[in-house]
């Protein structure tokens, strides 16, 4: 009898095999912009040519060089532009391109954050289908928008307090009486709505995992087998938070986040792994400390990992990037001011570039006349630095730029064209070959002659505190729509399609540009120029050779594997897979 019940069950279990498939593995990532991942995936060859890290390349690119997809990890990356108005959902098997995506969520964008790597690896040790359900925005704080639940409501420190309470009608930051109430409400408001996202798509998901798994198995279930928290840096640079750089309160919020998520989410013991922040390297001791305190409290012993991104900081990158930035400001620079106004003739990196055509620019006439806006859509309500504008031009003035445009009746003078005074950097530019007049907006134009176009590059030397339109023989080579305040002439290099319209002969070169006026005061000032200017093949040989003293080979090989600043880890693809690959494996231990 126990025979046939043997042989039974035997043939039972042959008709209908049972499953033997094993829960899905539900990994949860979230945090700020680093979460996101700003490495570019053009920083990638970079993590070769270090023996340490060129195995992690390895496993992140099929041998024809292009980034590998996942066969077995889907993702669900919930992400959009930094205060969360327009969220999307992007989906799709693990590969490069689950990176920050602001303006398009739900496509593949150009970049990696610690995801890509992370999933690989984490592939690679189980061996079976994989769910990442991330969850990140820029710019956005644990002590307020990511604040949990049951840390209470956002009050500030005793300290704050106390010198608020000195200076009631508010000075150097601090809110008067009567703005500190809107203040504490548009706190109250913003305390942890990216918490209860995150939340709210983590339960989305999980209520219908095949939606984005197509390998999920209903009868298998899932597991909720990981969360990595990759946040810190509006937190690191808050001051009125944690004064004095005292931290402690980061470690309360941060233990209080993990209960919440545990309990929010019905998974008591999920293993928790905090990614210290380690931007500048070994920098911000108190707040790495304070970051990693939860993984010691007894409470977390068992299931809390903090793993400290600081030893992945490139220093290589760290210590070409001033360089860099040097060498950006001189190739960006056409000519610089003496502290009196007057042009700096002898500096260093302002005779490599000739100017193009006669009259030389120093000696040009321009012809100019001013505007203001007389439709209602063209004028300014109120005070704004961005006031550059399309405006609508007086009829007769459509087509103020074309060669053929009889200017004859316009003011004329030489460049720089300006009004009032520009004080900045130590320099006063308030001494104007031309003065610009009462309109809001400028036209000016003015005509050289060429006798041969022989140089390597050309390029627009640029005097302007406003936006401006350039127009070279009736055509639109440059806009520039933001503001400076640089009293310097910029230097924009000119791409082949601009240079076609450059000629031997006649040209006409056209300005359309805006004033400036200081929000406490009705003065309003301005100063524009433009040059076109040209290097031959043999000084640019000669300025590439003296840009080494400041950018060395050395330097620039290292500038190939950063593509972002360095609260964003140098947008280096390097420091993301490292960091990536650590995450997965401080989570190994706890998978069965």
């Amino acid at each position: 009898m126990k025979t046939k019940v043997t042989l039974t069950a035997a043939l039972l279990c042959f008709l209908s095999p049972i499953s033997s498939a094993k829960p899905l593995k539900v990994f949860i990532l979230a945090g700020q912009s680093n979460m996101e991942g700003h490495a570019e995936i053009s920083t990638f060859d970079y993590i070769g040519k270090d023996p340490a890290t060129a195995p992690l390349l390895k496993e992140m690119r099929n041998p024809d060089g292009t980034p590998r997809v996942c066969d077995k990890v889907w993702m669900s990356y919930l992400t959009g532009p930094y205060d969360g108005s327009a969220n999307g959902e992007g989906l799709g098997k693990l590969t490069a391109g689950f990176g920050a995506r602001d303006d398009q969520p739900t496509k593949l964008c150009s970049k990696i954050g610690p995801e890509f790597t992370f999933g690989i690896y984490m592939e690679k040790k189980l061996k079976q289908p994989i769910l990442i359900i991330k969850t990140a925005w820029g710019g956005r704080s644990l002590n307020t928008e990511f604040r949990p639940p049951s840390a209470g409501p956002y009050k500030l420190p005793k300290e704050i307090q106390d010198v608020w309470d000195q200076h009631p009608q508010g000075t150097h930051g601090v809110p008067k009486l009567e703005e500190r109430k809107n203040w504490q409400d548009d706190k109250d408001a913003a305390s942890g709505v990216f918490y209860r996202m995150m939340v709210e798509h983590v339960k989305k998901v999980l209520a219908d995992p095949k939606r984005v798994c197509p390998e999920y198995d209903e009868k298998a279930g899932f597991e909720l087998a990981g969360f990595v928290w990759l946040q810190g840096f509006n937190d690191l640079v808050d001051g009125t938070t944690y004064p004095n750089n005292n931290y402690d309160e980061y470690s309360r919020l941060l233990a209080h986040f993990i209960r919440d998520v545990r309990k929010d989410l019905s998974a008591p013991k999920m293993p928790f792994v905090i990614g210290v922040l380690g931007v500048d390297g070994d920098k911000n001791v108190n707040f790495r400390k304070a970051m990693a305190a939860p993984a010691a409290m007894p409470e977390f012993k068992a299931n809390v990992v903090a793993v400290d991104t600081a030893p992945f900081w490139d220093k290589d990158i760290e210590a070409a990037e001033p360089k860099q930035g040097q060498c950006n400001e001189i190739v960006g620079t056409s000519h610089t001011f003496k502290a009196d106004g007057t042009l700096d003739n002898d500096w260093k990196w302002g005779n490599y570039w000739k100017p193009v055509g006669k009259p030389l620019p120093d000696e040009r006439i321009w012809r100019f006349t001013t505007i203001n806006p007389t439709e209602k859509r063209d004028k300014l309500e109120k005070y704004d630095d961005r006031r550059f504008r399309d405006i609508t031009l007086p009829a007769g003035m459509e087509n103020w730029f074309m060669p053929d445009f009889d200017d004859s009746k316009w003011t004329q003078g030489k460049a720089p064209i300006g009004k009032g005074v520009w004080n900045h950097s130590g320099i006063t530019l308030d001494k104007f070959p031309s003065q610009w007049g009462d309109g809001e907006f400028l036209l000016m134009r003015s005509t050289f002659e060429i006798k041969d176009l022989d140089f390597e590059s050309f390029r627009i030397a640029n005097l302007a505190r406003q936006g401006f339109h350039v127009y070279l023989n009736g055509h639109k080579i440059h806009t520039y729509i933001w503001w400076q305040d640089k009293p310097l002439y910029g230097s924009i290099v000119l791409e082949k399609e601009q240079v076609k319209y450059l000629k031997k002969g006649k040209n006409v070169l056209a300005v359309y540009a805006n004033d400036q006026y200081d929000q406490n005061s009705p003065e309003r000032y301005a100063a524009i120029d433009m040059r076109i200017e040209g290097i031959t093949k043999a000084d640019k040989k000669k300025l590439d050779l003296a840009l080494l003293e400041v950018l060395s080979p050395k330097d620039r090989e290292a500038l190939k594997g950063a593509s972002n600043g360095g609260y964003h880890y140098f947008g280096s693809a390097k420091i993301f897979a490292q960091m990536g690959k650590a995450f997965a494996e401080a989570l190994f231990p706890f998978q069965k």
